[in-house]
């Protein structure tokens, strides 16, 4: 199992999703019901969108992309996030809308609505299941919107209920409480992704300074940039040597300070430039 059969399998479900709660709408003639079915056909364009997005992230560098393509893995997560806020500023505007408005009760519906739900939350438990185990942070994204899904139909199905009995005002405050969760799950996700794709510092840099001027025969750190790159920690350290040194001698200082920044930090992908230091 990979990611992408994953999230194959997962738009297949999503798909059958889909249909049952747009037979259920239209059955029950509920705009709540069919709006989720609409809404779960997000869900699938979601898949197909991260599939996507995945494969040409596993892609190896090219010309016109000589530093891989891991960041479109990232890209989809905001892709992702900002999905689920346009999702909770819908739910909101949807309930205030469908306020007052009666809708028909049908114990058949209901089952298979239940049902839906049920199904809904095995699809999160077992692609949270996954997310963990390919440490993918596309399917921990997704998992984030899977969860939306569950928490929305349960919104759907109570404010069905509470509709059908005459309690029209509840279905509002259950959606705008639901709505809240949705919305911090998709902050919690712009939190992770967006440093990433803004090139945000991955480390302190005075921290990689003290550190490397410990380093033998280094005369001082003129520059440290770390970033993250969407898979790994990538940095480019200037330091300065003596003037005298070989063509080796400095190589082998560089070394040195990739060891350091590999072992210590975490950091495989290093670029060390080295100038002669001129000031004594």
């Amino acid at each position: 199992m990979d990611v992408k059969k994953v999230l194959i399998i997962e738009g297949i479900v999503n798909t059958l999703i889909m249909s049952g709660k747009l037979m259920i709408g239209l059955t029950t003639q509920s705009v709540a019901i069919v709006g989720d079915a609409v809404h779960s056909l997000t869900d699938v364009f979601n898949n197909i969108v991260a599939f996507l997005m995945v494969k040409v992230a596993m892609t190896p560098p090219d010309r016109g992309h000589p530093y891989g393509h891991q960041k479109f893995e990232r890209l989809a997560i905001f892709f992702l996030a900002t999905l689920l806020t346009i999702v909770a500023l819908e739910l909101v505007i949807n309930a205030i809308k469908r306020f007052g408005e009666p809708v028909e009760q049908s114990l058949s519906g209901l089952v298979t609505l239940v049902a839906i739900l049920c199904l809904n939350v095995g699809l999160t438990f077992w692609e949270r299941y996954w997310a963990k185990r390919l440490n993918s942070e596309v399917l921990v994204a997704d998992t984030a919107h899977t969860l939306s899904d569950v928490l929305t139909t349960i919104v759907i199905i109570a404010g069905w209920q509470l509709a059908a009995h005459g309690y029209y005002w509840l279905d509002t405050v259950f959606a705008i409480m639901v709505s809240g969760v949705i919305l911090y799950l998709s902050f919690r996700l712009f939190q992770r992704v967006i440093p990433v794709l803004v090139d945000n510092s991955a480390y302190d840099a005075e921290e990689i300074v003290n550190r490397v001027n410990k380093i033998g025969d280094v005369k001082k750190v003129r520059r440290v940039r770390s970033r993250n790159n969407g898979r790994e920690k990538v940095a480019d350290v200037i330091i300065s040597v003596a003037p005298g040194l070989s063509t080796a001698d400095a190589h082998s200082i560089a070394n040195k300070v990739e060891a350091v920044l590999a072992n210590e930090f975490n950091i495989q992908d290093t670029i060390v430039h080295v100038e002669p230091d001129w000031t004594n």
